[in-house]
């Protein structure tokens, strides 16, 4: 019996232990997920540059637009990438146009201790894999140089923490948000093209992927990962809807969504006749900060939409809105526009809005209404709306309807003409009221002798108390040899019953053509002065960071196609047409290099509906001189011709 009574007690110890041992090490778990540092309160390797200040579209300092999330969850073996974005103030970038970017992580456990992340440290985005349950700290330094230099523009992102977690954790919720809710639809170094989409998980340790996706890519792009959104450069204008996706590890999902209105600049403004209308500069305007290299003007201007006359508005102001005096029918569909000019480092940059219509509603009187409309019956572009039609093309088959109306209870429209401006070349091939033919009697077809735009006039129109017609005029479009925008602003005169002049005026009408080609201009390349021997083994190119490319995809009808080029032949002496340089060009890339006298280079490929863009490398990418030092080469200029092919890809 005492023996059992021992071997009891022995068991009973060591269930005990072994309790006490499944204690601690829970104990030490907690207490170790409780003394983490915050990320907030860590010890940057560097202190951090900051988000960057815009003012419009330029960058004011240089910085972050996209920093390293602040906390990020994952499970140990499972990967999750910091991504980042940042660039040099407007004027350093001019300054050092010819550096390019170089990155570099560190990483640390506890603040005190910074080293160089080895694996992946030097590249843009930093994918980390834990491999054990704990927090690590991350920062990034990002310097703009072409030889490394203690000169060279530098900038420090804020500290992100990477969390490995022993189990997933499910998204319950998401709240989406941009940087801009305010794109503009021309790409130029002035305006605001791009932002980026932001999530909001709940939980905050949620362990899976967030996904990003657009409802019209036709106004916009957005990268599936990093949620930088892109707008269109071709003044498509638009609403586009940005959808975040969280989805967890048994693939269920949570979505959220946000709207991002993409524009050139201005909106239409209605008032009533008497009231101030202001039209006011969209998009995250920002602050100017003074700088004695960069300054600008914000100029702003009105146009008369029948005789086309402009005046300047809001003088010597600089603001970045403008409000009317108090408005009269007379200034009904007046169009105003600003223009944007900024000079920096001796060169001069400029954008000009698009054209906002003032809307005046009478009061008193006959109160007609104009309802505008703009249809291609041969073809849609998914962009298309009411009153803009985009890609059009030689011989389309264009209707305007136009829906005349006299809202009043007490006026007629007597005696009345409905006057619309058709582009050069257009064909009229039918024009109706309600539907039945317009006699030749009821019309009548100008065209300016200077600019051959022809000028249709619907005569003898008359309306009652709350009648309204419908007027439709079939057209072919004219031929069309570049890309261009034709704006119709249409217009009603006529008298009412006492015999006051009233006039109305129609809402702009916009067809942005094309000629359904893939255009392109290859510029010259230029590797400057080099020694007749000695040289570095690889010669960049002279450039200014232009295109070396410039391309405009015109096509409808967008199929794959590729982009490759290769060197035709040795360079050449063009004096004594003999000597022969020792060296040639060559292609760089993030992923491969290609001798171009051995063979072709692919520079870009689209997949099928994606637009070709054009050709920009930085200074250490693309076709670069490649040297053979031991090799003495005689005096004289050098040239070679490149073969640029454009292929249709399967």
């Amino acid at each position: 019996m005492k023996k059992r009574n021992v071997k009891w007690t022995l068991i009973i110890a060591m269930l005990t232990l072994l309790a006490g041992c499944l204690f601690t090490d829970t104990l030490h778990r907690e207490v170790r997920a409780d003394d983490e540092i915050s990320v907030e309160d860590i010890k940057p390797y560097k202190t951090p540059t900051g988000d960057v200040k815009k003012f419009l579209g330029i960058w004011m300092t240089s910085g972050y637009s996209l920093q390293p999330q602040a906390n990020n969850y994952t499970v140990v073996d499972s990967p999750v990438t910091l991504r980042t974005d940042q660039a040099r103030s407007f004027v350093t970038a001019l300054l050092t146009f010819s550096s390019w970017a170089h990155y570099q992580w560190y990483e640390t456990t506890d603040g005190k201790k910074w080293t160089k992340v080895k694996n992946g440290g030097d590249k843009k985005n930093l994918t980390v894999t834990p491999s054990e349950i704990g927090t690590k700290y991350y920062q990034q330094m990002t310097s703009w140089y072409m030889v490394v230099s203690a000169f060279s523009p530098t900038v420090y992102s804020k500290v992100a923490a990477v969390h490995a977690l022993d189990k997933h954790v499910a998204a319950t919720d998401i709240k989406v948000t941009t940087d801009d809710n305010y794109l503009y639809n021309y790409d130029s170094e002035i305006t605001t093209t791009t932002t980026y989409a932001h999530a909001t998980v709940t939980p905050k340790n949620f362990t899976g992927d967030i996904k990003w996706s657009i409802d019209n890519t036709d106004l916009a792009t957005i990268d599936e990962d990093s949620g930088l959104i892109t707008a269109n450069g071709r003044n498509k204008s638009g609403v586009v809807t940005v959808t975040g996706t969280a989805i967890n590890n048994d693939g269920s999902s949570v979505k959220d969504q946000t709207e991002v209105t993409i524009g050139g600049g201005l909106e239409d403004q209605t008032v009533d006749a008497g009231d101030k209308a202001t039209f006011k500069l969209m998009g995250n305007i920002g602050e100017f900060d003074s700088d004695e290299d960069i300054n600008y003007t914000i100029r702003w201007f009105k146009e008369d939409p029948i005789t086309h006359e402009q005046s300047e508005i809001e003088l010597g102001n600089n603001s970045t809105s403008h409000t009317t005096p108090a408005t009269t029918l007379d200034d009904d569909g007046t169009l105003i526009f600003a223009n944007i000019k900024v000079k920096a480092n001796g060169k001069t940059y400029e954008y000009e809005t698009n054209e906002a219509t003032l809307h005046v509603r009478p009061i008193g009187g006959p109160e007609i209404s104009l309802e505008d409309t703009l249809t291609n019956k041969t073809y849609d572009s998914g962009s298309d709306n009411s009153n803009n039609l985009y890609d059009v093309n030689e011989g389309d088959n264009v209707i305007y309807n136009t829906k005349i109306t006299n809202n009043s209870t007490g006026g007629k429209l007597k005696n009345g003409t409905y006057v619309l401006p058709l582009r050069a070349g257009t064909t009229i091939n039918g024009i109706t009221l309600d539907g039945n033919e317009v006699s030749d009697s009821d019309y009548e077809v100008n065209q300016d002798s200077k600019n051959g735009e022809i000028t249709l006039t619907i005569k003898n129109l008359n309306l009652g108390i709350n009648q309204s017609t419908d007027l439709a005029v079939d057209t072919n479009v004219g031929s069309v040899s570049k890309r261009e925008t034709y704006k119709s602003i249409g217009y009603l005169q006529g008298n009412d019953d006492s015999g006051s002049s009233i006039q109305r005026i129609g809402t702009a009408r916009t067809m942005n053509l094309t000629t359904n080609k893939l255009e392109y201009n290859i510029k010259d390349i230029d590797y400057g002065t080099i020694k007749p021997i000695g040289n570095d083994e690889l010669i960049y190119r002279k450039t200014d960071g232009s295109n070396i490319m410039d391309v405009d995809d015109m096509r409808r009808d967008k199929t794959p196609v590729v982009l490759t080029v290769s060197q035709d032949s040795d360079f050449v002496n063009t004096e004594d047409k003999q000597s022969v340089l020792s060296g040639h060009l060559k292609y760089f890339d993030d992923d491969y290099e290609q001798d171009l006298l051995l063979g072709s280079a692919v520079v870009a490929q689209t997949n099928s509906g994606q637009e070709l863009g054009s050709v920009k490398w930085r200074s250490d990418r693309g076709v670069l001189l490649e040297m053979n030092n031991s090799k003495v080469n005689a005096g004289g200029k050098y040239e070679t011709k490149l073969n640029w092919q454009f292929t249709d890809s399967v």
